[in-house]
């Protein structure tokens, strides 16, 4: 696909989320935050238990369970989405020594599983297990009256700063249960805004594989230097008045940079070893920017892949399946670490 028409697909998507309502409250924070104090006041170390609510055959035949996993979640929100976990496992019983579990983790504002579903397929026909879970104010979990993706985002950085603890925590309560219940051996899968989670999850745990594709792994960066700018004050991005960034981008991403900096994954010396990661930038990215991509595996020394396409387009280029399948499931080359570590 040709970058113009990459660009000009990701252009539509960014229209598009103009319609997701961002919380924009009178006032915000920007005070600068301590990126490691915050993940050590985290429930990350220390996850909640997740538990099976019900099971039943899914079609894949007799030695599969698909299972509904429930944990008590806490974050921004009232409605129930906002104070429970909801992922979907697929299990085989019995099943070799060296199957892994790929959690999988999607993009901000889907509106369907289509995708991620086939992605679960894909690895379940490579032996391994699989999980999906629905990040907070998405799918299941959305307020309810409102389209997937509502509320997640704010102008306020604390709030910003909550929600994305919240879906880390609540990834590593997954990663916790499967090594529990199911296998030793993890990896992790996140586009976009789940490539956020993922890798934010993969500087706090060690993981057996890391896949992050196009991942929101900067948001400061993302957030002030890729949309127009008349779409950053129609966001509440730039402009005068308390719920603004600031006047001008790069006044907008200096104080990002502090406000949120517990969300930027090259801050941290990641938990998860160099040779498990494996990272994906899109070459005409104009939502996350092939930038941020690339200065995170150049700070974590991990592979980089780019793809002649967009943020969106990026996940029908030739082959990418193939590879993001190949590279999550290099989690059961090693058995033995993971049993270190797991014990």
């Amino acid at each position: 696909m040709s970058g113009l028409l990459s660009r000009a697909v990701d252009t539509a998507v960014l229209a598009r989320l103009n319609f997701v309502e961002v919380h924009k409250p009178a006032a915000i924070d920007l005070t600068p935050v301590d990126p490691h104090a915050f993940w050590r006041e985290s429930r990350v170390a220390d996850p909640r238990r997740v538990v099976v609510a019900r099971s039943w055959q899914p079609f894949e035949g007799p030695d599969w369970r698909e299972l509904d996993l429930i944990c008590d979640s806490e974050g921004p929100g009232a409605h129930p989405g906002s104070r429970r976990l909801v992922a979907s496992a697929h299990v085989r019983r019995p099943a070799p020594a060296a199957s892994p579990l790929i959690v999988i983790l999607h993009g901000y504002a889907v509106p369907v599983t289509g995708y991620d579903r086939w992605l679960a397929w894909r690895m379940r026909r490579a032996g391994a297990h699989t999980v999906r879970m629905d990040l907070p104010f998405h799918l299941r979990r959305a307020v309810p009256g409102k389209g997937s993706g509502y509320g997640y985002f704010s102008i306020d950085p604390r709030h910003v700063r909550a929600v994305v603890r919240q879906s880390v925590e609540d990834a590593a309560a997954v990663v916790a249960w499967a090594r529990r219940e199911v296998t030793p051996l993890v990896g992790v899968v996140g586009v976009s805004l789940g490539g956020l989670v993922a890798t934010l999850l993969a500087t706090q745990v060690p993981l057996d594989s890391l896949v992050a594709v196009v991942p929101l792994c900067d948001p400061p960066a993302s957030f002030t230097g890729c949309p127009p700018g008349p779409m950053q004050r129609y966001l509440g991005m730039l402009g005068e008045g308390e719920g603004y960034w600031g006047v001008t981008r790069d006044q907008a991403r200096r104080n990002l940079e502090g406000a949120l900096a517990p969300l930027v994954a090259r801050n941290f010396t990641p938990a998860t070893t160099s040779e498990r990661i494996w990272l994906v930038q899109a070459k005409h990215d104009q939502i996350v920017g092939p930038a941020p991509v690339a200065a995170l595996a150049a700070a974590w020394e991990a592979e980089l892949a780019t793809y002649a396409a967009g943020h969106i387009t990026v996940m029908n280029a030739p082959g990418i399946a193939r590879d993001i399948r190949d590279h999550a499931l290099r989690a059961q080359e090693r058995v033995e670490p993971a049993l270190q570590h797991a014990g």
